[in-house]
């Protein structure tokens, strides 16, 4: 969001803010494309019950059919709800 504010000389000067209402700043901005980075690493897990045989990316042992899983959209990769390991 981008406001008009008034300065202490009485101008009006451009200001940009982020979605939490914070003044975005060089450091600011920064911050927010680290997090940006490390949470579209990190992906979406969902919870699915599997129809083919696979392996946990935590503890590597075999999943079987019809297991509830994780499974990351991003990485394809699946996982015990509770693995073992």
């Amino acid at each position: 969001m981008i406001k008009q504010v008034r300065t202490k000389n009485n101008s009006f000067s451009t200001v940009k803010y982020d979605n939490d209402g914070n003044i975005l700043t060089p450091s600011r901005k920064k911050e927010l494309a680290k997090s940006k980075v490390v949470n579209s690493q990190v992906g979406k897990w969902v919870k699915i019950t599997t129809q083919f045989y696979a392996t946990c990316s935590v503890c590597n042992s075999r999943i079987l059919i019809g297991t509830p899983v994780l499974w990351n959209k991003k990485s394809k990769q699946t996982k015990h709800g509770k693995c073992p390991s």
